[in-house]
């Protein structure tokens, strides 16, 4: 018996080490696969006068555990959801959190606050959270009015913030590399070139990069719409006390 293990223990071994470099070779394939689906849809937006039915606002959290999220910001009355297919099809008062994604917890819903009806409650909702959460980004985007906005916080620490919901009521930190790769500008306060079509343009132009800016800073929530990521289990559930400034 002994002499059997020892011959068999070595082929053994490299089964079990060929085994697990497979299965994380299979899991990187995978997370490479779906952040191409997020670059290349953020891409194609740029493209296309069609809007890809994202949400209008949504957090990305770093995060590989979807319920700890949802737990974490508050929520209540929690369901396990298995069903991402529509991004804007939550009820009013529901908030979705989305399965982790290449390391991403997406949250949404038209509970989250809105830089357009009170920019401090936007700011302490995105202090409270990063409190709980650590590293999370914010990204809004109006199509109709060009209102909006991204944010990143890490620790409780703002790193880059912006903010223009008819002027620039936010602008903290200094321009990232992605916001210059995606094309993005951001105007001072008080900033007014006296354009106005040019500002429009510029407004319109911002909001079709805000997906391309959240690819590459984490994740543009087109990938929920994959079938691999559709399958899995998220959760949703609603705010204890509806806030203020909600969309």
């Amino acid at each position: 018996m002994m002499t059997a293990l020892l011959i068999l223990g070595p082929f053994i071994c490299v089964w079990a080490i060929a085994a697990i470099f497979y299965y994380m070779g299979r899991r990187r394939a995978n997370q490479l696969r779906l952040a191409e689906i997020s670059f290349s849809q953020s891409v194609q937006n740029r493209f296309t006068s069609i809007v890809v039915n994202r949400p209008k606002t949504w957090l990305a959290v770093k995060s590989r555990n979807s319920e700890d999220v949802a737990r974490s910001i508050g929520l209540i009355d929690l369901q396990s959801y298995s069903s991402a297919g529509g991004l804007s099809e939550t009820n009013r008062d529901q908030i979705f959190v989305s399965p982790p994604v290449n390391g991403w917890v997406v949250v949404f819903g038209e509970g989250l606050p809105d830089p357009e009806a009170d920019i401090d409650e936007c700011f302490k909702f995105l202090i409270d959270m990063s409190d709980r959460l650590g590293h999370l980004q914010y990204f809004h985007g109006n199509h109709t009015l060009g209102h909006h906005a991204w944010v990143k916080v890490i620790e409780r620490q703002v790193v880059r913030a912006y903010a223009w919901v008819g002027e620039t009521v936010w602008n903290q930190g200094a321009t990232t590399i992605a916001e210059k790769k995606s094309g993005v500008r951001a105007f001072d306060y008080f900033e007014d070139d006296g354009d106005a079509y040019s500002n429009w343009e510029t407004m319109r132009h911002n909001v079709e990069q805000l997906p391309l800016l959240a690819s590459i800073w984490s994740i543009d929530p087109v990938v929920l719409l994959d079938m691999s990521v559709r399958v899995k289990p998220g959760w949703i559930g609603r705010f204890s006390v509806k806030r203020i400034g909600k969309n």
